[in-house]
């Protein structure tokens, strides 16, 4: 890829307790760039995403998003973030409603907030999903909930953790069909599933690390 330098991961290393989940990771992402991140469970596929996202500080190494330190406002801003373990949906609210205050605390103004979600609603076929309160949807609708609003903030960079695990194959195609139409965004998925891993451009193998690095 060519294009301009959106992520920056410069020596990320993150430990818990005794043990280097992630050890001295390199990487960059361009403008438009598709990167898939494997490996098996244990390896950080989870960690880096969160450290990019700013939920999670590094205990070594930089990472910057356009310039902007991760965590920061700035940055915050720029990237729409799905984590598999991490929903933090109000769960007696509607779809509807999760997506409209999504958009809010991105600081949208409310009239072009329901413009965002009604062309999400049409794009991912959400309209039964927002309809129903959250504590009421499956774990694929919610999913595909996660999706739409890490997309509602209309991000240069999205973050996606097993964002296909629970997806029947309809809304699998309408997912990637939705990633497809915005091309310059820049996109980090971590997944186990080879056919993700298609769509990217290249992937970023993990290991399980061995304790006892210093």
């Amino acid at each position: 890829m060519t294009g301009e330098l959106v992520l920056s991961v410069d020596g990320l290393t993150r430990r818990f307790g005794d043990r280097d989940v992630i050890h001295s990771l390199n990487l960059e992402l361009r403008e438009g760039e598709r990167v898939a991140v494997c490996g098996p469970n244990g390896s950080g596929k989870t960690t880096v995403l969160r450290c990019i996202a700013g939920s999670v500080s590094p205990t070594r190494g930089r990472i910057s998003i356009f310039g902007h330190p991760a965590g920061s406002r700035e940055a915050r801003r720029i990237v729409g973030v799905s984590l598999s373990q991490d929903r933090s949906f109000y769960l007696r609210l509607s779809g509807r409603e999760n997506l409209l205050f999504a958009a809010g605390v991105r600081g949208v103004p409310r009239p072009q907030a329901r413009g965002r979600v009604a062309a999400l609603e049409e794009e991912l076929e959400l309209t039964e999903i927002l309809a129903q309160r959250v504590d009421r949807c499956s774990t694929g609708m919610i999913q595909q909930l996660a999706f739409a609003r890490a997309l509602v903030g209309m991000p240069s960079v999205l973050l996606l953790d097993e964002p296909t695990r629970s997806l029947d194959e309809q809304a699998y195609s309408r997912l990637w069909r939705a990633i497809d139409a915005r091309p310059h965004v820049t996109v980090l998925v971590a997944t186990h599933r080879q056919d993700d891993v298609v769509h990217c451009h290249r992937r970023l193998e993990l290991d399980v690390l061995k304790p006892g690095r210093d």
